[in-house]
């Protein structure tokens, strides 16, 4: 995994959630352990997504032929300069750096609370079991709790020993049913996806449903065995308030109560509609296979909007071998007409990324230079998207006609060609894009390609951006300018006529 797998990856999760949202508010009327089942697929599919995605064969829709070029005019291009003033390292990777970062933070704590959760079972001492679990009296803990992945165990701190023998029943019956169901698993689970996919706050969210509706669904076997919701009720109250000034609760076990959780767990508990049934197997296997139904075609997805590879690079040599510094790299992808464009540094090198997989043009000029084109240059997987190229010097033509035929006489009558008489578009009026003073400020510099039709009236008639790898304040700075201008009409055979054009905006920083 790399930055520029991030993005597709956050796609396809964000679907994913989405999903799992809506098949949970349209089962609300149904029982919690049937919400819970969904949020586990969906969890599930989380974690299966990134190996999915490599491992699965790679699937690409078709799409149609690109449809053919039209003329434009000659490209305006543009040159904005500021003074730099201060350089900036390359955003992608910073990001990549601050998720890595918080992934292996939020892994790390969820692998030191479960170590810690296992070694207070092991250090409790055993009291009984309950409906086949065991109970241990931990002195470290202030809430009834259930820890441990492998063997569940139910843990009480030695005031349990105090409770009422209807409160110690119903605490033993709750946790024994979180034991059962292998909540510690799930929950450790959706931990693991939280840590995979940190940046995501509906993540966040959908992880406390998680444990929501596990707890509803361990409150819905209680309340089988009791006589009165009320009373269970009244329990959990009281075993609340007894933590009010306590220790904190540790991580890496499933507690009896989170005074977060008291509200929606009393609403639910005292609601008399409420569908109270358990998942049955066939629920499990449909969830289950409706998760894999979606997960294999979205982890096999290879589009231009989600498939990113790692890009091209590499350095521009003249044939002594020295860098060529400031070549203009221009990169198409084909059968399309999105272009980005990138310039090579001092040290000759350039890097444009991430780029959708596929095959792409690459176009190097450098005046002075012959223009050096590339065709078919794959980018994806097993490509290594590194090129090595040498500008060679360029030529100069110089051509002259010679001809036979006697000239004409300028008095004699001439005859006019009717048709093919293009008259060009000329910019009359044109608004100076400013440089943005943020991106002064952090050294952003970049190259703006768009894409405008000029109309009738020689007004932009409509304006899109080209190229992508590019900060889209720089875009819109652009876009604000340009849309000012105004050109003298497209004369075809005196009649005006809308006509594309192509418009290069070059934010560039002075040394």
């Amino acid at each position: 995994m790399n930055a520029s797998t991030l993005l597709p990856l956050f796609l396809k999760a964000s679907l994913l959630l989405s999903l799992a949202w809506l098949a949970a508010f349209s089962l609300r009327r149904a029982s919690a352990a049937a919400r819970h089942q969904i949020w586990l697929a969906a969890f599930a599919a989380l974690l299966l997504l990134p190996i999915l995605s490599v491992c699965t064969p790679r699937w690409t829709p078709s799409t149609p032929a690109a449809a053919p070029p039209v003329q434009a005019v000659a490209r305006t291009v543009l040159t904005i300069t500021a003074g730099a003033d201060e350089d900036s390292a390359s955003t992608a990777i910073w990001l990549w750096r601050i998720y890595a970062a918080g992934a292996l933070f939020l892994l790390g704590r969820t692998l030191f609370s479960q170590a810690r959760a296992t070694l207070t079972v092991r250090r409790a001492s055993l009291l009984r079991r309950f409906q086949g679990v065991d109970v241990r009296c931990a002195p470290s803990i202030s809430m009834p709790m259930v820890c441990g992945l492998i063997r569940p165990a139910i843990l009480l701190s030695p005031e349990a020993s105090n409770w009422p023998p209807e409160r110690l029943r119903v605490v033993l019956t709750h946790e024994a049913a979180h034991a059962r169901r292998l909540d510690t698993i799930t929950l450790f689970l959706g931990a693991l996806a939280c840590a995979l996919y940190w940046p995501l706050p509906w993540i966040w969210a959908a992880s406390r449903k998680l444990a929501l509706e596990a707890e509803f669904a361990c409150d819905d076997l209680v309340l089988a065995s009791v006589d009165r919701a009320s009373d269970y009720a009244a329990h959990l109250i009281e075993i609340v308030r007894g933590l009010s000034g306590r220790a904190p609760i540790p991580q890496g076990g499933i507690p009896m109560a989170h005074a977060s959780q008291l509200e929606h767990r009393l609403r639910a508990m005292l609601s008399p509609n409420s569908n109270r049934r358990p998942a049955g197997v066939r629920f499990f296997l449909g969830v289950s296979a409706a998760a894999l139904a979606l997960l294999l075609p979205l982890a096999a997805l290879h589009t231009p909007l989600l498939a990113f590879g790692d890009g091209l690079s590499g350095i521009v040599r003249d044939p002594s071998g020295a860098a060529v510094a400031q070549a203009r790299i221009t990169i198409q992808f084909t059968n399309s007409a999105r272009k980005e464009v990138v310039r090579t540094n001092d040290a000759g090198e350039f890097t444009a990324a991430p780029l959708p997989d596929g095959d792409y043009i690459v176009i190097v000029e450098k005046p002075g230079f012959a223009a050096l084109r590339l065709s078919a240059v794959p980018v994806g997987p097993g490509q290594s998207g590194r090129l090595d190229l040498i500008l060679q010097t360029g030529s100069i033509k110089e051509s002259i006609t010679v001809s036979d035929k006697v000239s004409a006489d300028p008095s004699a009558p001439q005859r006019l060609r009717v048709g093919g008489n293009m008259q060009a578009a000329k910019l009359i009026s044109k608004a100076k894009p400013v440089y943005p003073m943020d991106c002064k400020a952090e050294g952003v510099q970049g190259t703006v390609m768009l894409r405008a039709v000029i109309s009738k009236e020689g007004s932009i008639l409509s304006l899109e951006p080209i190229n992508q790898l590019v900060d889209k304040r720089l875009v819109q700075n652009a876009i604000d300018a340009v849309r000012q201008w105004k050109y003298s009409p497209t004369l075809l055979n005196g009649q005006p006529v809308e006509i594309v054009t192509e418009i290069e905006v070059n934010y560039t920083l002075l040394p």
